[in-house]
């Protein structure tokens, strides 16, 4: 074992053998190698048999590498059983309950369901990929935490409206005999804690359960867990807490920090050598998240690898940042482009290098799918408004926007009216069914759309915010759906600044028209494994990954950390995000830094204070 060359901190991990082991693997220590040479080690030196070992991890894909690296090493086939948590609880299920595949809802269905359901509700949509999204994982934090749907304050919708959506959802899943992934974890954890009989069979079936990435661990994940681990002979946990980015998904870094507490006579191996990147990016990186205190001690080093130091991008805002990290990209003649990354905080901020790397020829690879951010329905106002003033019979566009904001114009006479092809508009001007305080208000927007024409986009877009006042509509309904109104502005936002360059209306609307259209044949393409090119992905996505480049962007307040970062707890969490992405560098590492957003003057980000010259 030895002569393989492992550092201290691999071979204790490699060479335990029972009772609790938490191993707390830092970026680049070579996690994976550890797991698979344990697993080899137990069964060659301690016998133990192939299908008494049980390795869980949170993917598909890393649970085959997993096997495929064990089988690899071994040069045989194995029947170790390398599972995903859902997976692991599903064959669980499936041994004792009446349940198929066939049960089990795809994701696609799903979000067909609950978009229904919304539909249905009549509730505005925006993005609907973001919507999904959005409440699939409020869906998931409310079943995985055992969370009373009477206490939940949904963060997407109004309360109410999150109830009968979640009401609806359960009761067509009863209805055609369907369950989700949530529902398998629930389930199995129920049939665990219920039946002591199922609960001793699984007991029993292994003797060394190995879970990786423990940091990503929610609770009701660690609690079936503690119930199949309880007369094993070890759990073995590898993870690093300060890689624990998914509190939104209900992971929570105190699973791994507080394990010691949980389990008696805990071993402990720290995997601090960082075998991927250079001694300059570590030991920023290593500036970087000492700064969190809720932490275990321990601090990375390096193999002794040099390169150059981190460098700093400044750029005025965030299309010239785009343009700038594009011309750089260009002048790498001797690196792939599929050793680059890009990473930023969240989707929305890949439009501007979207569009600069078509423009500068440069090809690309999304890690997410492309946001559709002019099929939200803030979009869909604006372009309502421009079509309005561009032409005055566009009956549907105005019956979009008459009361945004509120013009209390009811409904019933607007379809008292609307039964020709004559302008609403010019119908509702001569019309003696409003109130002469109504008429002012149907002059006032009428005024506004032969502003809106004489125009340019931007200057339109800065108009129907300010003076027609769609700003307090968009307030407005935040309040309504208890919502932070600054999400929806950073929606108009960076609406707004797509507009920027372009001199006509006709010519922006054409633009948003047929950027949909792109967008939607850039997400049917080839799958995205297939894809070559510079990666754009956010912080979260990222996680797992390294390549020779990396340009971490706009590393600025209210960007990282995020404006709606304001407890300690989610500083501590953005600071760790942060850290996941300049950890991904091998070699070069690029912290880009704006000077305005959205026009506003920005500092840098907080989490560079005292660690790098700016």
């Amino acid at each position: 074992m030895q002569s393989l060359k492992f550092n201290e901190g691999q071979f204790k991990a490699i060479t335990h053998l029972n009772g609790p082991m938490m191993v707390v693997a830092g970026p680049g220590s070579g996690k994976t190698t550890v797991i698979t040479y344990r697993v080899k080690h137990l069964i060659e030196n301690y016998s133990i048999p192939e299908n008494k070992i049980l390795v869980v991890t949170f993917t598909k894909s890393a649970a085959d590498e997993m096997k495929i690296r064990y089988e690899k090493i071994t040069n045989k086939k194995t029947k170790i059983l390398f599972s995903t948590f859902h997976s692991l609880f599903f064959r669980i299920l499936r041994s004792h309950i009446n349940i198929n595949l066939e049960n089990v809802l795809k994701e696609s269905e799903k979000k067909e369901i609950l978009l229904n359901i919304i539909k249905n509700l009549n509730i505005e949509v925006g993005i609907e990929d973001e919507l999904f999204q959005s409440l699939n994982l409020e869906l998931t934090i409310v079943k995985n935490n055992f969370i009373d749907i009477d206490y939940y304050n949904s963060t997407n919708f109004a309360n109410d409206e999150f109830k009968q959506i979640y009401s609806t959802y359960e009761k067509l899943k009863k209805k055609y005999n369907k369950i989700d992934f949530d529902d398998m974890l629930i389930k199995c954890y129920e049939l665990l804690s219920n039946n002591e009989n199922i609960l001793k069979i699984w007991q029993n079936r292994f003797s060394h359960i190995l879970i990786d990435e423990f940091q990503d661990i929610n609770k009701i994940q660690y609690e079936t867990i503690k119930l199949l681990a309880q007369k094993c002979d070890s759990l073995y946990i590898v993870g690093d807490d300060d890689q624990s980015i998914y509190k939104f998904r209900g992971a929570k870094p105190e699973f791994l920090i507080n394990f010691k507490e949980e389990y008696n006579n805990v071993e402990t191996s720290i995997l601090n050598v960082n075998y991927r990147s250079t001694e300059e990016i570590i030991n920023i990186s290593n500036k970087i998240i000492s700064q969190n205190n809720f932490r275990l001690d321990k601090k990375i080093v390096g193999t002794g690898k040099r390169g150059v130091n981190p460098k700093i991008i400044k750029s005025n805002d965030i299309v010239t940042e785009a343009v700038n990290i594009a011309k750089k990209i260009k002048s790498m003649k001797d690196i792939n482009v599929n050793d680059i990354c890009v990473i930023y905080r969240n989707n929305l901020q890949s439009r501007a290098f979207i569009e600069a790397f078509m423009n500068f020829n440069i090809p690309y690879q999304l890690k997410d799918e492309v946001p559709l951010i002019y099929e939200h329905w803030i979009c869909k106002d604006i372009c309502a408004y421009i079509n309005c003033a561009i032409n005055k019979y566009d009956n549907e566009s105005l019956k979009r926007i008459i009361n945004k904001p509120k013009r209390y114009i009811n409904k019933g006479i607007i379809s008292y009216l609307d039964k020709n092809n004559e302008s609403l508009l010019y119908q509702l001007l001569e019309t003696n069914k409003l109130k002469n305080w109504q008429k002012q208000r149907i002059e006032e927007l009428e005024f506004y759309f032969n502003s809106i024409k004489k125009k340019t986009p931007y200057d339109a877009f800065k108009y129907i915010r300010k003076v027609v006042d769609y700003n307090s509509y968009v307030k407005e309904y935040s309040k309504y759906k208890r919502m932070n109104y600054k999400n929806l502005f950073e929606i108009l936002d960076e609406l707004q600044e797509t507009s920027k360059g372009f001199k006509t209306l006709e010519e922006y609307l054409e633009h948003v028209k047929e950027t949909i259209k792109k967008s939607k044949e850039e997400n049917s393409k080839k799958e995205k494994s297939d894809l070559n090119g510079v990666t754009l992905t956010t912080m979260h996505s990222v996680k797992g990954l390294e390549f020779e480049v990396v340009f971490v962007i706009s590393c600025v307040e209210n960007v990282i950390p995020h404006e709606k970062a304001k407890s300690k707890e989610d500083i501590e969490e953005e600071r760790r995000l942060f850290y996941v992405a300049v950890t991904r560098a091998k070699s070069i590492l690029y912290i880009s830094i704006i000077k305005t957003r959205y026009e506003e003057t920005v500092k840098p980000t907080i989490f560079l204070n005292n660690i790098i010259k700016l």
